[in-house]
């Protein structure tokens, strides 16, 4: 099956290119990848509504009460901590499930690996997965990246604070290798 192209959106004049509208959509880039893109807009009720996103998703698979903890932590990171925050930024979640080498990925169910990313918009800092334990056991804020790292196979970023990152948590299933996202 060949690959169903994506437009991406054009970009505002002078503007950053995500600012455009967001965009919903599922893509089926053959028979062993999936992937599921959604954009929300930047309250912070929101990052609830791309939780169940995920939940909804990965419902009946090994996957779904940590993908939902990630989305969720990843999704309030990007509301708290970039240009995506309020009052009228956007982060977009995409969910990319693959299965066993070469196997038809027929169900979610049957997928053994699962790709978590949010895009934002930028400004802010870069995600940082390894706070070099620097964080007082009394604080209430930041360690959800480190559950994020605990949670995954692999995690990273790319991108820059002028021009958005994509920050990521790479799941396999028990009993699967890990293959590169």
């Amino acid at each position: 099956m060949a690959a169903i192209p994506i437009t991406l959106p054009e970009p505002l004049a002078g503007g950053h290119p995500s600012r455009s509208e967001p965009v919903s959509e599922s893509v089926r880039l053959g028979p062993e990848v999936l992937i599921w893109r959604r954009a929300f807009s930047a309250r912070p009720d929101q990052a609830s509504g791309a939780r169940r996103f995920a939940r909804f998703l990965l419902a009946g698979t090994v996957f779904a009460d940590d993908a939902e903890l990630i989305v969720g932590e990843l999704a309030g990171n990007a509301i708290r901590h970039t240009r995506s925050g309020p009052p009228d930024g956007h982060f977009t979640v995409e969910i990319t499930l693959t299965s066993a080498r070469h196997a038809a990925l027929t169900a979610p169910a049957s997928a053994v690996n699962v790709l978590i990313t949010v895009y934002d918009l930028g400004g802010g800092g870069i995600p940082r997965f390894d706070d070099g334990g620097r964080h007082d056991s009394y604080e209430e804020n930041g360690r959800g990246l480190a559950i994020v790292t605990a949670l995954a196979a692999r995690v990273g970023h790319q991108g820059t604070p002028a021009g958005g990152h994509r920050v990521w948590a790479y799941l396999t299933a028990p009993d699967s290798h890990p293959a590169h996202p």
